[in-house]
């Protein structure tokens, strides 16, 4: 059996055999008769299946199947089999993506104590040859055993490691070790290379690192290196056995989701490397947690654009809490003797506290994932959490509603591009809090400014479909390479196009901090202060993005200013250079209406001027969730009826103007019905 990713009507989906699957699936922890058939009476054809059974962060088995990797050179594939043969008795017409867990287990540890637990410490084990080996060596086999007697049912693989799965190096804070200097002697190709230490690594001070830290920079890169070549070496070993006939994924990346000092410990910010690479066709990472209340956006972790522009599937996973949910697990309890462990489930606060709570949430990710053209996974974390009528009537009504619209050919038709980067951040300090403010914050401006927009990473700069785009939003670029320079200056500037430049581009350009750098890439005089200018002041409203030095703020009487600092100085401006318009906001982040008039300017389509009213846009559907409490009312460039493909109700647009009122399911699938 073949399994790859291929593009039907501009969306990705997974072609078995020559048959097209919609890319929605199901995945659980606990997964059993009951749940598998849920979902697969559903409509549901894509599962994914975790078979290790070592500790979670929760201290609770990821898999109560058991575990498969029981030794040196010795395995119990039995654990596996027995999963396999109930997800396909309860999903007979299903397919199947099994996860394979890379990381240490008790018994590889206390026979070999000289390494670091890779669930914890995943930098400081990365170059231990041994366990490498040693773990692909059970990788491979543990494939070639589910191809041999389960092939024809399996459509691809996730390959899991480091902290919560995904990864992460998460509990090391990017300390050294005998290994990881070795490691870092053979990166360097400098047999006196040493790695600096903690105290080192965390020095306070301002946001950027000084031209005198270039050893911080480099040991800072090397740690998020380390975990990306590490995927790359598992990733390669896979392909070995699988030669590209099934898919492979991992969860990685999380660039805007991590913030302070997580984004640099957990060593993510090397994932353009793995996102490019031809080994990896899927990539997932839950929806954003930050953005899970009610009156939230949905949101993204990663530069999802990356992915699809290099035609591979990204997975959302929905596993927020809903209201049916288990507020504990229960493992090998007895009520009798109380034997066993019970343990609460983080996030109770986060919990829904109503059906119609949950139904929100889930369709505003579903509308979100829609109009986005991105794949989608309902995540049954410990059993029961969609267990309700009305839950598993709306992941029903879902899927038929994907079904009508991948018949449809469909294009992203979004006027903004949104560019952010891993490798800039290596110019930042870590005990600052820009790495949160730039990138997570800056996703409910983003969300809030009422236009869509795609979200690329610097290295697709030079992709033939940037080209149609109105604005470009660069929103981290501390660091630009001369060809990205030249890029920029080639398809962008001479294009008459409007480039909004955020905080400080090019401020630590080779390491060198200079706010020249910033007055020359965006055309407008920048100037530097020690002191800060105060509060961004923006039509009589204040709003805070607190950061240490540097401050910067306009000094160009030939700017346009657009904002001010409450000092008086020029927050935000820009001017027209030779056809273009440069845009420069001197704060990490900026108010979605100061945002929008920024894209009014340049002349894009602006779907809600109202911060709660969320748009999710393509070229055949408009998703709206009013988060507002009250009516709302959005703009569409077509008069006519417009269909909601979630509750079945015509609404009429009239003069560019679409009223939607404000009801228990505040999220709308809206298509224009042809006359």
């Amino acid at each position: 059996m073949k399994a790859k990713v291929v593009r039907d009507n501009g969306i990705l989906k997974i072609d078995i055999n020559g048959k097209l699957y919609n890319p929605l699936s199901f995945k659980s922890f606990r997964p059993n008769e009951k749940n598998v058939s849920e979902f697969y009476d559903a409509g549901i054809r894509l599962f994914s299946v975790l078979t290790s059974g070592i500790t979670s962060a929760l201290g609770v088995p990821y898999s109560l199947y058991g575990e498969s990797w029981v030794g040196e050179n010795e395995y119990d594939f039995s654990k596996i089999d027995d999963q396999m043969d109930m997800f396909i008795k309860n999903a007979p017409d299903g397919f199947f993506a099994p996860m394979i867990q890379l990381d240490t287990r008790e018994w590889y540890l206390k026979l070999h104590p000289e390494v670091p637990n890779s669930f914890t410490h995943l930098s400081q084990i990365a170059y231990d040859e041994t366990w490498r080996k040693a773990a692909a060596d059970y990788m491979k086999k543990a494939i070639l055993h589910i191809e041999e007697k389960y092939g024809d049912k399996v459509y691809g693989y996730f390959l899991l490691c480091g902290t919560t799965t995904e990864w992460f190096s998460e509990k090391d804070f990017e300390a050294s070790h005998t290994i990881k200097e070795k490691g870092f002697k053979k990166w360097t190709n400098d047999e006196n290379a040493k790695l600096p230490d903690l105290e080192r690594l965390n020095l306070k001070g301002d946001v950027f690192l000084t031209p005198d830290e270039k050893d911080v920079y480099i040991a800072r890169k090397f740690h998020s290196e380390t975990i990306a070549d590490l995927i790359l070496y598992f990733t390669g070993e896979v392909q070995s056995v699988l030669n590209h006939n099934k898919l492979l994924g991992l969860y990685y990346g999380y660039l805007f989701e991590l913030g302070g000092e997580r984004l640099f410990n957990c060593g993510t910010l090397g994932y353009e490397k793995v996102f490019l690479s031809p080994d990896i066709d899927m990539i997932s990472s839950p929806s954003s947690y930050p953005y899970r209340k009610i009156a939230d956006p949905s949101a993204f972790m990663l530069t999802k654009e990356t992915l699809d522009a290099h035609n591979k599937l990204y997975f959302l996973e929905f596993d927020h809490i809903t209201h049916v949910a288990p507020d504990e697990i229960k493992e090998g309890y007895d009520e009798n003797n109380k034997n066993g462990i019970i343990t609460k489930i983080p996030g109770a606060l986060s919990k829904c506290k109503s059906e119609a709570e949950s139904l929100n949430l889930m369709y505003r990710d579903f509308v979100l994932c829609t109009a986005n053209q991105t794949a989608l996974w309902w995540f049954d974390m410990f059993d029961g959490w969609f267990r309700s009528e009305g839950m598993m009537n709306a992941i029903s009504e879902m899927i038929e509603i994907n079904k009508t619209l991948c018949n449809i050919k469909t294009e992203q038709n979004a006027e903004v591009a949104v560019f952010a980067e891993g490798s800039s951040m290596y110019r930042v300090r870590k005990s600052s809090n820009l790495a949160t403010v730039c990138l997570s914050d800056i996703r409910r401006t983003l969300a809030s400014m009422g236009a869509p927009y795609n979200l690329y990473s610097i290295c697709d700069l030079n992709l033939e479909e940037i080209d149609k785009y109105k604005v470009y939003i660069f929103v981290n670029q501390y660091d630009i390479t001369d060809e990205n320079k030249r890029i920029i200056e080639e398809k962008l500037k001479k294009a008459g196009k409007s480039i909004l430049w955020i905080y400080a581009p090019d401020y630590a350009g080779n390491g060198n901090l200079n706010a020249k750098n910033i007055s020359k890439i965006t055309g407008i005089n920048v100037d530097f202060s020690d002191t800060s200018n105060g509060k961004l002041v923006f039509k009589n409203e204040t709003f805070d993005y607190p950061l240490s030095a540097p401050y910067f703020y306009i000094n160009d009487e030939t700017a346009n200013a657009l904002s001010y600092f409450e000092n008086k100085k020029v927050s935000a401006g820009y001017k027209v250079i030779d056809g273009f318009k440069s845009f420069y906001v001197a704060t990490p982040n900026l108010p979605p209406k100061l945002l929008r008039d920024i894209l009014k300017l340049s002349d894009v389509h602006i779907y809600s001027c109202e911060d709660l009213v969320y748009t999710y846009v393509n070229s055949y559907v408009t998703g709206v969730y009013n988060a507002s409490g009250k009516d709302c009312e959005i703009n569409l460039a077509q008069d006519g009826k417009y269909k909601d493909l979630i509750e079945d109700k015509i609404y009429q647009c009239k003069n560019g103007k679409l009223k939607l009122p404000e009801k228990d399911i505040n999220a709308f699938l809206l298509v224009r019905e042809e006359k």
